[in-house]
């Protein structure tokens, strides 16, 4: 999640101890493990998508709020993409796509379920009357899972975000899969990744979370003013550990740093945008999407569950 960027690199740059507040990252590989790392007070802020974070504030209202927006893809950005191999599906374009889906609607797509990316792709089928079998949907929490799914023919498409895209399309390996993308997902409305605060924290040490928001900020003014090649040289192991852990270029052999390398260079970086207020239309989208689904175990209000960005 490029939510998570700033705050890699605001570790890195001592933008936070330069505002009094000691941070320490902890990597998970999924939205399941970072929510549940959570909800056991095993870490004190979360930076997830807005699906995830609704779905905690309604089940845990006295220990979460979401604090403000940690990265809004640019409005015409290719964020958010529909991948297919197709020597594996035979779908070569979004036309073949819509054709297979109203002739079998448990076409099976690599999506985590219960996200931002379920939401989006629940809006894209709608728009061109599309409905799918819930069984369609059998993705996992963990975006590498579903990209081995994707590039080994075991599902038809999978669904990511960047900057998965870039490099799924630009990492190379003997016998990969052509992809085709089907979709960019241009006019429907990605949700912002958002920052979850435990209300503990927030009560019992504003200064220590206003601090945290102030390294944010100074974090991504810092992001959006470094060359691309300086960036590169700081980012890229701690993108690895983010985003592909277990993949160190380094311990592998030199074809393999190679690839890595060419990956990480075709990945574009956006402009970051400094943390925001939570748009309420976009919390009540995705709240009315997830109660529809089912997925709510209680109704959440925009005002209890959201606050303005400290500090």
């Amino acid at each position: 999640m490029f939510g998570a960027v700033p705050v890699a690199l605001g570790v890195a740059w001592g933008t936070f101890q330069e505002e009094g507040v000691e941070v320490e990252l902890v990597p998970l590989p999924s939205g399941r493990d970072r929510v549940l790392a959570f909800q056991a007070g095993q870490i004190d802020v979360l930076v997830t998508d807005l699906t995830s974070a609704i779905m905690l504030v309604a089940a845990r209202p006295d220990e979460a709020v979401i604090a403000g927006s940690a990265f809004t893809p640019a409005p015409g950005a290719r964020h958010l993409v529909m991948l297919t191999p197709v020597s594996y599906s035979r779908i070569t374009c979004w036309e073949d796509f819509v054709a297979q889906v109203r002739g079998n609607p448990r076409l099976q797509i690599a999506i985590p379920r219960q996200s931002d990316l379920e939401f989006a792709v629940d809006q894209l089928l709608r728009s061109y009357n599309l409905v799918v079998s819930p069984d369609a949907y059998i993705g996992q929490d963990n975006l590498l899972v579903n990209a081995t799914w994707t590039l080994f023919g075991m599902v038809s498409v999978g669904v990511f975000p960047q900057p998965y895209v870039d490099y799924l399309l630009h990492y190379e390996f003997e016998g990969k899969p052509p992809l085709a993308i089907l979709t960019d997902f241009g006019g429907v409305t990605i949700p912002p990744e958002v920052i979850v605060v435990h209300r503990r924290v927030l009560r019992d040490r504003p200064e220590v979370v206003a601090g945290f928001f102030r390294g944010f900020r100074r974090a991504v003014v810092k992001l959006n003013a470094t060359p691309r090649e300086a960036l590169v040289a700081t980012a890229m192991p701690l993108a690895l550990e983010l985003f592909f852990p277990g993949a160190d270029p380094a311990e592998g052999k030199p074809e393999f740093k190679a690839r890595v390398d060419a990956a990480i260079a075709a990945i574009t970086i956006p402009v970051f945008p400094e943390p925001a207020t939570v748009d309420p239309d976009s919390f009540a989208r995705v709240a009315e999407w997830a109660a529809q689904k089912g997925y709510l175990r209680a109704p959440v209000q925009y005002g209890t569950a959201t606050i303005a960005p400290p500090g």
